[in-house]
Parts: C-alpha cells; sequence; structure tokens
C-alpha cells in the first residue's frame, strides 16, 4: 500500500445522519471537513427511519440514555430552524403529539410504567379515557370501542420528521459550508501513524488531523485491527408506506414497538419489526402484510388503502444497547460516533454536538462515560 499523500483536517466516515449531522457542526466551526460515504450521502438507514422523536427531558434525570436523548430532542427544534434558514429547504420537522395505546395486559403494565417515569421527568403526557379517545382522535374510534382496547395516553411533546427533508437540508447546509463530500468512497481500514489518524480508501492512505467513524451497521467492516469487527450488529427494520385519499389523523401513535406516522398529506408509514438477518436487504411478503393488518386493526379505513412502497433498513445495535460516542481506546485522534440503533435521528443532534466539543478539546454538555468506546471491545 502506498504511504499518505495528503493531510485533511477532519475526516468524518459515514454520510448518514450522525456524520452529517457532525459534519455540519465542524463546519460552523470553522473546522474543515471531508465526509467519505461508501454509497450515496443520506440513502441508507437514515433515510429509511419513520423519523419518530418521543418526548423527553434533559434537566430531570441522571440516566446517560435519558440524557442524550433530552439533550437531543432540546436541540432539535433550534437544528430544524437554523437548516432552514440556511438552506431555504423545509427540514419537515412538526411538533405533532403521539397516542400511546395498550392492547394486552403486560402493555398496559409498561404504560402505567413508563408515564410514572415520564411524570418523575417533568414531560407532560394525559391518560385519556376510551370513550374520549373517539372525540379526540376519530380515527381511532373503531379500536377504542374494541375487546382489546385497554389505555391510551396522549404526549403533547412528540415530534415527526421526514426524514429525506431533513437529510436534503443537512446534505445542503454541509455543501454550503463548502464540505467536501466524497460518495462512492469505501474505507477498508484504518490506523494511526504518530497520533496521525488515516484511512485506506482503494489502497491508497488519506491522513488527517482528526478522523471521526460513524459507519453505522457497517463499522466492523473496517475496524477490526483496533477490536470493533463485532462491536455493532445490524438488525433489519421493515417499513410500508399507505396512502389513503384524505388524512385520517396528523399525530403519531404507538403501540409498543409498532406505530403509525400519520402525515398530513394522508401518508402512512406503519413500523417496524427487529430482524437478525445479517446485511440481507429487502422485505418480506409476509412481513408487510402483518404490518398492513396492525394498522388496520387501529384504523379500519387503512385495510383499502394504496400501498405506495416498502423499504427496509439496518439498525446499528451494540452489545449492551448504548451508542458508542468518544475516542477509539490506543488512538490519539481518532472518535466513533455509531450504534444508535432505532434512534440514530433522533439521538443526531446530541450527538453531533458532544462529537464537536470532544474535536474541539471542549467539556461534553452530558457526561459520556456510559458511551465509552472501549467496553464495546471484543
Amino acid at each position: 500500500m502506498t504511504a499518505a499523500k495528503q493531510t485533511e483536517d477532519i475526516i468524518v466516515v459515514g454520510g448518514g445522519v450522525i456524520g452529517l449531522s457532525i459534519t455540519w457542526r465542524l463546519l460552523s466551526e470553522g473546522r474543515s471537513v471531508t465526509l467519505l460515504e461508501r454509497h450515496q450521502v443520506g440513502r441508507a438507514t437514515s433515510w429509511a427511519g419513520a423519523g419518530i422523536l418521543p418526548p423527553a427531558s434533559l434537566n430531570h434525570t441522571s440516566d446517560p440514555m435519558d440524557r442524550l436523548r433530552g439533550l437531543s430532542h432540546q436541540l432539535f427544534p433550534k437544528w430544524a430552524a437554523s437548516l432552514e434558514i440556511e438552506t431555504g429547504r423545509a427540514a419537515g420537522l412538526r411538533r405533532c403529539g403521539g397516542w400511546y395505546l395498550a392492547d394486552s395486559a403486560g402493555e398496559m403494565a409498561a404504560m402505567i410504567g413508563l408515564t410514572d417515569y415520564w411524570s418523575e421527568l417533568n414531560i407532560q403526557t394525559e391518560k385519556v379515557e376510551l370513550h374520549d379517545l373517539c372525540a379526540r382522535e376519530p380515527a381511532l374510534t373503531s379500536w377504542s370501542k374494541g375487546s382489546n382496547a385497554l389505555g391510551a395516553w396522549w404526549a403533547p411533546d412528540e415530534y415527526q420528521l421526514r426524514p429525506p427533508f431533513y437529510l436534503k437540508c443537512l446534505h445542503d447546509a454541509c455543501n454550503k459550508k463548502q464540505a467536501k463530500i466524497v460518495e462512492d468512497c469505501r474505507v477498508s481500514e484504518f490506523r494511526e501513524r504518530d497520533s496521525k489518524p488515516q484511512v485506506n480508501v482503494s489502497g491508497r492512505w488519506i491522513e488527517c488531523r482528526q478522523l471521526v467513524l460513524c459507519g453505522g451497521a457497517w463499522l466492523g467492516e473496517f475496524t477490526s485491527r483496533h477490536g470493533l469487527s463485532h462491536s455493532v450488529i445490524p438488525v433489519r427494520g421493515q417499513i410500508l408506506l399507505l396512502k389513503t385519499p384524505r388524512s385520517l389523523s396528523s399525530r403519531i401513535i404507538n403501540v409498543g414497538h409498532r406505530y403509525l406516522a400519520c402525515r398530513e398529506d394522508g401518508h402512512v408509514l406503519v413500523g417496524s419489526c427487529e430482524e437478525e438477518v445479517g446485511f440481507k436487504e429487502g422485505t418480506s411478503d409476509e412481513m408487510i402484510n402483518d404490518l398492513h393488518r396492525f394498522a388496520s386493526s387501529l384504523i379500519p379505513e387503512l385495510r383499502h388503502a394504496q400501498r405506495v412502497d416498502r423499504w427496509s433498513g439496518f439498525r446499528p445495535m451494540t452489545f449492551d444497547g448504548f451508542p458508542m460516542i468518544g475516542r477509539i481506546p490506543n488512538t490519539q485522534n481518532s472518535y466513533v460516533a455509531c450504534g444508535h440503533f432505532r434512534s440514530g435521528l433522533h439521538l443526531s443532534t446530541g450527538t453531533a454536538s458532544i462529537m464537536t466539543d470532544l474535536l474541539q478539546d471542549r467539556e461534553p454538555k452530558i457526561n459520556i462515560d456510559a458511551f465509552r468506546v472501549g467496553k464495546q471491545i471484543t
């Protein structure tokens, strides 16, 4: 392999929402950033997400994940507004509120526990009697009168994001700030020489002052020499997109890990599932039909809705469920921001803020010991 012949300021590997957000924040602080993406920027897992941002609080919890979620939730409206001003595009963020429904004894118990915890965090929720649900959300009238309906809660601070819109905003904002974005660029490995990180692209080593790896589910492909090859596993999720002639609801409807993300234009995103199938792409008729049945059980009108599209994405899951954010052990200037599982979009703002602080030699806004990269090494 050839020796490194060029030195960049910062290289970010991975052009999903995490990589784009970090790039944008660093550019905003005057740093020069080269973003390397294995395929197309903003087109992989981040694009495939539903864009549900559940309510969160920063100031009333010590739990590390809740603090990261709270920081991110606090930052999101400001970031979206800034991106819209910079690019002239709609970021697709909307505070629509979310319904949380229980249709089993187990789900009822889980929701009572969750809402009690949210109350401790000063997150506003409201228990809604089933006979009142019909008037407040007519689309759920049939469900509320069914034998499986046990409970309903309203969370007004739930947001809905249109991932393609938001990712396009981030991409455009990075371009406006003169980021060097290289697509169809596959990094095969990285190393450090004399405290200078280097990445290998097509047999050529490119050197930089600081390196951030945001490879999502593909992180293990180029981190084997640093013990991270098995730190993240891909978990496939499938989504069905339905369309009705008129909007049946504009809210998010949650039942356990499944949801309907209802939009004002009549589109409804239905998800999701968790499948450990490696990097097997695509959807299955069995799962898509199951998602359609789930949607129809909540809103019967969706039984005859048009199936507009279906797709899948690979969520990056770590062994303990915590993302990795921080410096890679035994390196000086190489960092990881990865492993956000189902919450990459939601946690992107907080993660980018933390990573920018680290690279700018500042104390992060929250303690990140729980996200230490070393504990992920096997």
